[in-house]
């Protein structure tokens, strides 16, 4: 699928709701710790991308996953997921590359620094 095929802005949006909704939250309990992961997650990702992309779904889906692995952080304080079959360590990685690649066409390069 090409950019130009790709489906309209606006049918998903990163809001509290629909972060309630993807991690999988029962009741509103976690409000408070959804909406501050959701501010860290937007500012994360509004201040890397083109504003006129910020609705687009890619921008929207990055939030809500950046989002969640926000919230679900605070389950591995030290970076440990769980252990493998033979006992050895599962890390948590720095970065997140689904995340990355949902920004990737939607960078606002204007803004980049110089490596």
């Amino acid at each position: 699928m090409t950019f130009a095929e790709m489906p309209p802005a606006g049918l998903i949006t990163a809001d509290l709701e629909t972060l309630r909704s993807y991690v999988g939250a029962r009741g509103n309990q976690d409000d408070a710790l959804l909406e501050a992961r959701l501010i860290v997650a937007q500012e994360h990702v509004y201040t890397r991308t083109m504003p006129s992309r910020w609705d687009h779904n890619d921008v929207q889906e990055a939030i809500l996953l950046l989002a969640s692995r926000l919230y679900k952080r605070r389950q591995s304080p030290e970076g440990v997921a769980g252990f493998g079959g033979e006992g050895g360590v599962i890390r948590i990685l720095a970065g997140d590359p689904d995340v990355a690649e949902l920004m990737e066409r939607h960078l606002d390069m204007t803004n980049a620094g110089l490596a």
